[in-house]
């Protein structure tokens, strides 16, 4: 079963459902015109307008339904209240207080500045810092 045997399988498919649907729609269109045919014509321009009324009705509240979901949309969010990485947060790290906050480069108030400490960092015959 080759590439075109699935393309022709499904394009046969398609046709099948089209061609069901074409059917049922005609089915309603002639059960639809036989209904009106026996009706008077005023139970017919009665039932005109009922139809009239009841889109009418449709539409205000689809209306009334769309205004309401954009208004939600516009202003029914908070952005102060959405978990962030400031206001809600599992980290410890952004709960403790700045540690680098003084302008030293400390960890614990004893240590000291960082890079005086580590004797390994001043004899290895490097720069720390490259000019």
């Amino acid at each position: 079963m080759g590439f075109k045997d699935i393309l022709e399988k499904i394009g046969e498919k398609s046709r099948q459902k089209r061609e069901m649907l074409n059917q049922m729609s005609e089915q309603l269109r002639l059960q639809r015109l036989a209904e009106e045919r026996q009706m008077s014509s005023n139970e017919r321009e009665l039932r005109k307008f009922q139809r009239e009324d009841r889109e009418e009705l449709i539409k205000e509240q689809l209306n009334k339904m769309r205004k309401r979901r954009q208004r939600d949309i516009q202003f029914g969010h908070n952005p102060l209240s959405i978990p962030n990485i400031t206001n809600h947060v599992d980290w410890e790290v952004l709960r403790n207080k700045n540690l680098f906050s003084n302008g030293k480069m400390t960890i614990n108030e004893g240590d000291g500045n960082v890079l005086k400490n580590n004797p390994k960092l001043m004899h290895n015959n490097r720069r720390l810092f490259r000019v």
